[in-house]
């Protein structure tokens, strides 16, 4: 964890072009620091790397800083295949480039403290970062107390809470989930160590943990084990894990866990020190989200081959969060995940939700936007303009929500309606590439080409990106 984030440090210079775009991607080491560029077709941009994501145990992911807003790279350093290549969720991209922004949600669990400027969706203070790597308090909770007297019982031991509490410490990083859902007024990053995660937000997973392992699947992988549904509660990370530990746990110390329970049932095969408890129970395996990476199989399984539980169907909460929220969290989860995943069922199972409870969500802005989402889809942009309306209104300084208001009015035909909103957005944030690309369209839209490219032009240059003619 202290080595979340932090400036590059030294990696192979490297150059690929991704076939599915013809995108040419370059990195090289400069006396300035590492430099990552793309070309495609006329379009070429060359980024100093301003961070870099993860310990490297597995791979490096990178920040670029352009003004004050951060983007991610599309490029990782694949560090146990030493290869470059493009990062998770840029395998199939049409026009993978340095335009996807990081918010304060992505940077939630690989930063220490954060230091967003309101109401944006990836423009940071100066520095961004109160702390770069993740600290103390991340696991401890505040340590004000401590550090004025550093004795035993002034700072908060995760070992002896509840079990949802002391879980909700390791899993607010290590269970990602199909997506999580922050309570109504909260974010990510108001989690405090010593509650319940769902005091804060709701994490929902899907039926799918027996199909290959994702990057951030430990707590549903152990969830899964025997050992963990026999053990009453009583495994969680912190029996195997040792997150103080100087070195890294090797494979004597794991067996040296695995045998405080099975000591006395092991079978005359298994009886030799020398046996890898590990290796044969928890393989390392492909991980179907994390690039050219593998991750251990936290099953614990006495068959790795076979999955140890059947299937359940649907999102489902991992924990049910309190009842006031129950209803919404799960629906604004199916909305939100059906509607970025294709997966209609689930969206218009949200959005009857979502509209049933409709009354008591003016002040809702995700969940109006949710509503306006689906609305927009099915092709309803006056009923879709309404909700996303309410929502600008409740942000009226947040830039997104003009560009989604802006779409609702050009599906129905207001287009003078739409280049407002979407000026003001761009205004904003010069940066904001739904805005520029929306604009564009709407200025074609009613014949004026010249405008429309000039929208494009202003925001390749605030991104730096050349045309050649």
């Amino acid at each position: 964890m202290g080595r979340s984030l932090g400036t590059p440090g030294a990696v192979p210079d490297g150059a690929f072009t991704h076939e599915p775009s013809g995108t040419k991607f370059e990195i090289r080491s400069t006396a300035a620091g590492l430099q990552q560029s793309f070309t495609r077709g006329q379009e070429s941009a060359s980024y100093p790397v301003a961070y870099a994501i993860g310990s490297g145990n597995h791979a490096f992911g990178y920040l670029v800083r352009i003004g004050d807003h951060l983007f991610q790279s599309p490029l990782s350093y694949y560090t146990q295949r030493r290869l470059w290549d493009v990062a998770p969720g840029y395998e199939q991209a049409g026009a993978p480039d340095f335009s996807r922004p990081v918010t304060p949600e992505c940077l939630s669990c690989h930063s220490g403290h954060a230091r967003p400027v309101a109401n944006t969706l990836n423009r940071y203070q100066n520095p961004p970062f109160e702390s770069e790597t993740i600290s103390c308090d991340r696991c401890h909770g505040p340590v004000e107390a401590h550090l004025q007297r550093p004795v035993p019982g002034s700072i908060l031991n995760p070992a002896r809470l509840p079990a949802a509490a002391r879980d909700s410490v390791c899993e607010q990083c290590h269970l990602a989930g199909e997506i999580r859902i922050p309570n109504p007024g909260h974010s990510l990053s108001d989690f405090v160590p010593g509650e319940p995660a769902e005091d804060v937000f709701t994490v929902y997973v899907g039926g799918n943990a027996n199909q290959g392992l994702k990057v951030i699947s430990h707590s549903e992988q152990l969830a899964l084990s025997r050992c963990a549904r026999s053990s009453g509660g009583k495994l969680w990370c912190g029996t195997c894990h040792d997150p103080h530990a100087p070195a890294r746990a090797t494979h004597a110390d794991y067996r040296e866990r695995c045998l405080a329970c099975h000591a006395a049932t092991l079978s005359a095969a298994h009886a030799a020190p020398t046996q890898d408890c590990v290796t044969c129970h928890m393989p390392r395996l492909p991980a179907r989200d994390g690039g050219h990476t593998v991750f251990t199989d936290h099953r614990i399984a006495r068959n790795p081959s076979i999955p140890p539980l059947p299937e359940t169907a649907g999102l489902r909460a991992w924990r049910e969060p309190p009842a006031a929220f129950r209803e919404r969290n799960l629906a604004l989860a199916l909305a939100t995940h059906g509607l970025e995943n294709g997966i209609s069922d689930e969206a218009v199972r949200g959005f009857k939700l979502l509209s049933r409870m409709e009354p008591q969500l003016s002040t809702d802005a995700a969940a109006l936007t949710a509503l306006g989402s689906i609305l927009l889809t099915a092709k309803e942009a006056k009923e879709a303009e309404k909700r996303f309306a309410r929502a600008l209104a409740l942000r009226p300084e947040y830039a997104p929500y003009e560009v989604n208001l802006a779409n609702a009015l050009l599906e129905s035909g207001d287009r003078a309606g739409a280049i407002e909103h979407l000026n003001h957005a761009l205004a904003l944030d010069p940066l904001l590439e739904q805005a520029a690309e929306s604009l564009a369209r709407a200025y074609r839209s009613q014949g004026e080409a010249e405008k429309a490219e000039q929208v494009l032009q202003n925001y390749r240059t605030a991104m730096g990106i050349t045309v050649r003619k």
